[in-house]
């Protein structure tokens, strides 16, 4: 498998610093780009062509939701997984719905977040 470059969107630019710094370790994924919201990470897409986003729910502008929709529609080749600290089971149905390829929660260990990005860059799912 070569290298999977992935974009992560997300409001609280720590959260986004600390994501990249644990998944550094891992040679096989490279960061292409970061975002604050749902619309700086849509208009970076084009150039960045990364093959997975992590993205957060919650963010000011366009949120994860309407992110999602519109990525699932107009670059449907990208995977998406959801980055959140909701864990009820319908809320994850409804995002599955709306074109997210998985789901995980905010507190999860750098090793699950590595899997869950192979699983969907590979599976398509998570």
């Amino acid at each position: 498998m070569g290298i999977i470059k992935v974009a992560i969107a997300d409001d609280h630019k720590i959260f986004r610093k600390g994501a990249i710094l644990s998944l550094r370790a891992f040679s096989n994924i490279k960061f292409v780009q970061e975002a604050e919201n749902g619309d700086e990470l849509i208009s970076g897409l084009p150039a960045s062509e990364p093959d997975v986003v992590l993205m957060d729910l919650r963010m000011p502008g366009k949120d994860g939701i309407e992110a999602t929709k519109i990525i699932s529609k107009q670059f449907p080749q990208k995977k998406v997984l959801i980055l959140s600290m909701y864990e009820e089971e319908r809320f994850v149905h409804h995002l599955m719905e709306n074109g997210a390829n998985g789901y995980l929660l905010k507190n999860a260990e750098p090793n699950e977040i590595r899997r869950a990005i192979m699983e969907v860059y590979e599976k398509g799912y998570y």
